[in-house]
């Protein structure tokens, strides 16, 4: 499989700054998303010094650091005692020498010691250096010749990982992992079902170890961050019911619900039209959200013996109708001025059934695009368009409105005729599986 695609727009960047008088950037990048990789691409036409920073002892960093100089120039550094003070001293005389890109990756694990010995290099102007880090740049107190943001992959970009998939299973590998490079390359098979096995359910199930990191990391004690997560999992997205259900006073919930919002992991539906106000939530990390629904506490998982895709496919199949409205909501940002986009429901309603609304501008007009998003064997037929604009009927406060059916195994024809007759717009495989420009 493809190892590094895109970021053609950032490595021109980088090129940039390499041109430039001031030759330092920063590169702004979520765990995973694929900087290391990015930032040694860019190194493959220069000699580099690459030092990565873990999480750990300021010791544990000097040693880091030390090492890549000594793996550089092939040469002990004879000291009993280091400093950042002095270990930059020997690296001005080594960047003097060979004129290296200097790279200090996971600057966020790095002490403060660090900081001001990096300032005061770069201030030497003379050679390129880059640090790769994540919300901590205001630290460094130093205007950068850029700052690179790295956005996770787009579907188009993540698919040309995968060269040997089919285009659905591609779809269904960026459902499961979104734009992550790291987890893509980990889902490496030829297919989703045996990437899925791999990744999984394997000897070695690499992205259940990682979820599980993620959990852990979180500033949310790990057993209520998962009693929360799962009953997000399972249709729970309502503050006063996860309360309830775990035990625990509103007040403390709120608390948990707004770190878990900050981390990323949920995030709260934006209710249009009009939804009820009061407050509902989702998983937002898709990767997470897998496994809680299909493989934590899965007694599949837990009893049988070797377990395989097909014991899990009928849990696969209700997380794919359910990411799949994320999936239909980045194609309404990409094809539509969207002025507002978010969920409406019925009061007290299964939290897993909102309706997706996006309000867009046409010839200077606002517009409710109504969605309603199929992720299931067989053609739509024209009894799902009944349904589907009965539902619709109930939806107001909101500017003219327009229905839009997605399905990623086609419609039938009649309905296709119906759909034509009543001007709702249908978006296919062919449109949701196309790659950018063909």
């Amino acid at each position: 499989m493809a190892s590094f695609v895109g970021r053609q727009e950032e490595l021109r960047r980088l090129d940039r700054v390499l041109e430039s008088e001031r030759k330092i950037c920063y590169v702004e990048a979520e765990p995973r998303m694929g900087a290391t990789t990015f930032v040694r691409r860019f190194c493959d036409k220069s000699k580099c010094i690459h030092t990565t920073f873990r999480e750990g002892t300021e010791r544990e960093c000097l040693r880091s650091f030390r090492n890549a100089m000594e793996d550089f120039t092939g040469e002990p550094i004879e000291s009993e005692d280091l400093d950042f003070a002095y270990l930059f001293q020997i690296l001005t005389g080594i960047a003097r020498e060979y004129d290296p890109v200097i790279v200090f990756d996971g600057t966020h694990n790095a002490p403060d010691s660090f900081v001001s010995q990096v300032r005061w290099f770069s201030e030497q102007r003379e050679h390129m250096v880059i640090l790769i880090g994540h919300n901590d740049r205001e630290r460094f107190g130093m205007t950068f010749s850029d700052v690179i943001e790295l956005e996770p992959l787009s579907f188009e970009e993540s698919r040309l990982m995968h060269p040997k998939m089919s285009p659905m299973d591609a779809l269904r590998t960026y459902m499961v992992v979104g734009g992550s490079p790291a987890y893509h390359s980990l889902m490496n098979k030829s297919d989703f079902e045996s990437s899925v096995e791999k990744a999984f359910l394997g000897n070695y199930p690499k992205l259940c170890t990682e979820c599980e990191l993620i959990l852990r990391r979180s500033s949310v004690p790990y057993p209520m961050c998962c009693a929360i997560l799962s009953d997000m999992a399972n249709s729970m997205g309502r503050p006063v019911d996860i309360a309830q259900t775990e035990g625990i006073s509103r007040q403390l919930c709120d608390i948990y619900l707004k770190k878990l919002t900050e981390e990323d992991l949920i995030c709260r539906l934006n209710p249009v039209g009009n939804a009820p106000r009061k407050p509902v939530y989702i998983i937002k990390n898709p990767l997470v959200a897998f496994y809680l629904m299909v493989i934590r506490g899965n007694p599949v998982l837990e009893f049988g013996d070797r377990p395989g895709y097909e014991d899990i496919e009928h849990y696969v199949d209700m997380f794919m109708e359910l990411r799949f409205r994320d999936i239909c909501e980045e194609y309404l940002l990409r094809h539509h001025d969207c002025v507002n986009i978010g969920r409406w429901w019925i009061k007290e309603e299964n939290t897993f059934k909102p309706t997706m609304l996006a309000i867009v501008k046409e010839d200077e007009q606002e517009v409710c695009l109504v969605a309603d998003c199929k992720f299931r064997g067989g053609k739509i037929d024209n009894g799902a368009l009944k349904a589907f604009s009965a539902r619709a009927e109930l939806i107001s406060e909101v500017p003219d409105k327009r229905l839009v059916m997605f399905s990623i195994s086609g419609f039938e024809d009649k309905l296709q005729k119906k759909a034509r007759n009543e001007g709702v717009i249908l978006v296919g495989p062919a449109e949701l599986l196309q790659l950018s420009g063909q």
